[in-house]
């Protein structure tokens, strides 16, 4: 009997230490664990730190709250355990949150996976849900992401899958930092080509095909009815180029319903791989660039040629006062003799008249005035791209085009092309500041095959240039003869003559993370 009392006592005494009330972990099966922290030192094999009071096993899915406020909370994965799935979801408590203190993100040092990985959540495009960020991880050979605000660090290695697929994206950045081998692509998400393998688009998902620069993908894309061809899906910046771009698709096709296509008006998008299946390619209402299809076999709903946007040749008239962007598109010529925001000229466009805006970037033709006149550039700084071209007219030392940048800076990597307007007279030794900039600053850059002391001609007129001119940043033109304008009627303008390539303008350079809204133009006149 005493054996037995002692029997049963062990085993009692084991039950208590194996359920930690003497303070060792309790380790559980697979299951799921919901981070509190209550233990305080940030570590994942601290039972402490979870609701569940036990250290997560293999196959574990972890939840990690909203916690309201700012800033980050900082967690060492000392697991030996694989993890299976992360999700990130609304606060436990009912304490408010608000746009300004949202949740706290969570980073994560690393992380060991199962090969079969979800990553999920709960709105993600809400504020009550907070981001987790991992920064490396090993064993992922399969991911799917829905609707998740988990991410890895950009610093990691290129993470190369066999599987990828992404649904309801948000702002995820997740894509940027896979490849892999098949990729699928969801309702709300938005993924590149590259480095994707072979692709299927369901309904609802967008191939991200459109890119800063021209480029190729060799992917092989099925597209199911109803999705779409357009950018990647991004929060931390847009989307869309000033300069002409083309995207070319040389891998097989498949359209398994009609798919709908939304491309900017510098932007062309080229398919040259065998293209087959019931559905066709169907612009969007907001569509204004051009589809290509210049298919080796082609079987689908959509022949060859070219479809899209057809740019016919237009001139706008503002006059207005508006902080709205403005952005001049291919064969359109705008003359602005009020105020806009954020101004941008695409490739093929023209920018005119006596305006007033708040940031200048042109890929196009800026000709201020209207003949001669002035632009003032108040906040953002002026940028005159590779494709771009300053046209400048000049009449007297007193009448001539000027672009005053108040503020920002000035960077030049297009063309300057003068323009001598009849009845003019230029004697020797005078100045023409032609950019007045006003800030601080150095010019960045020179005019296409223009740099500093270079000669410039143009109708017998002779100058030098100089971006170290008036105070010791505007750039300048100086005189080196008298000379007089052409005999009115002018029969044509007459290009800078220093170099015969100073119009060429070639090249695709663009601005990055710049996405500029075109607006409804209020008061606009045709």
């Amino acid at each position: 009997m005493r054996g037995i009392q002692k029997l049963s006592l062990g085993v009692a005494s084991l039950a208590v230490i194996g359920s930690g009330i003497i303070g060792l972990p309790a380790y559980a099966a697979a299951g799921t664990y919901t981070w509190r922290g209550d233990a305080g030192d940030g570590k994942l094999a601290t039972a402490a730190n979870w609701a569940e009071n036990a250290v997560p096993a293999d196959g574990a899915k972890l939840v990690f709250p909203c916690i309201p406020g700012s800033g980050s909370v900082e967690l060492t994965n000392d697991l030996s355990a694989k993890v299976k799935e992360i999700s990130t979801v609304k606060q436990i408590s009912n304490a408010p949150i608000t746009p300004a203190s949202s949740c706290k993100s969570y980073v994560i040092d690393k992380v060991d996976f199962q090969a079969d990985v979800k990553f999920s959540g709960e709105n993600v495009n809400a504020e009550d849900t907070p981001f987790v960020l991992i920064g490396s991880q090993t064993g992922i050979k399969n991911l799917s992401v829905d609707n998740s605000n988990v991410e890895f660090s950009r610093a990691v290695a290129k993470i190369h899958l066999d599987n990828f697929a992404i649904t309801n994206q948000g702002c995820n950045e997740i894509p940027y930092v896979v490849s892999s081998k098949n990729t699928t692509i969801g309702e709300s998400a938005g993924v590149s080509p590259k480095e994707k393998g072979n692709i299927t688009v369901k309904r609802g998902g967008t191939l991200g095909a459109l890119n800063y620069e021209s480029v190729s993908y060799e992917n092989n894309v099925t597209f199911e009815a109803g999705s779409k061809v357009g950018w990647p899906k991004a929060c931390k910046g847009g989307a869309g180029t000033l300069t002409d771009v083309t995207v070319t698709l040389t891998g097989d096709i498949v359209l398994n319903g009609d798919v709908e296509y939304k491309i900017g008006s510098t932007e062309t998008v080229k398919i040259t791989g065998k293209l087959s299946g019931p559905g066709k390619f169907v612009p969007s209402a907001q569509n204004e660039g051009k589809l290509v299809v210049e298919s080796r076999d082609n079987t689908s709903g959509t022949p060859n040629g070219e479809q899209g946007a057809k740019f016919e040749p237009e001139t706008i008239h503002l006059d207005d006062e508006s902080n709205d962007a403005l952005q001049v598109k291919r064969n359109k010529t705008v003359f602005l003799n009020g105020k806009r925001g954020w101004t941008s000229v695409n490739e093929g466009g023209v920018l005119k008249g006596n305006a007033t805006v708040d940031s200048l970037y042109v890929s196009g033709v800026v000709a201020p005035g209207n003949s001669p006149g002035k632009i003032t550039v108040l906040t953002n700084g002026f940028a005159l791209n590779q494709t771009g071209t300053y046209e400048a007219e000049l009449f007297n030392k007193d009448q001539y085009d000027q672009i005053v940048v108040q503020a920002g800076g000035v960077n030049l990597e297009g063309a300057l092309k003068l323009m001598y307007l009849p009845g003019g007279k230029i004697s020797k030794n005078e100045t023409f500041v032609i950019i007045d900039n006003k800030g601080s600053g150095p010019v960045n850059g020179t005019f296409k095959n223009l740099p500093e002391g270079a000669e410039v001609t143009v109708d017998g007129a002779v100058f030098t240039i100089s971006y170290r001119g008036g105070d010791g940043n505007d750039v300048v033109l100086t005189a080196q003869n008298d000379s007089v304008g052409p005999k009115a009627p002018n029969t044509g303008v007459k290009e800078v003559l220093a170099n015969p390539a100073i119009v060429a303008g070639t090249g695709a350079v663009t601005l990055g993370a710049l996405f500029i809204s075109s607006k409804k133009k209020i008061g606009a006149r045709r």
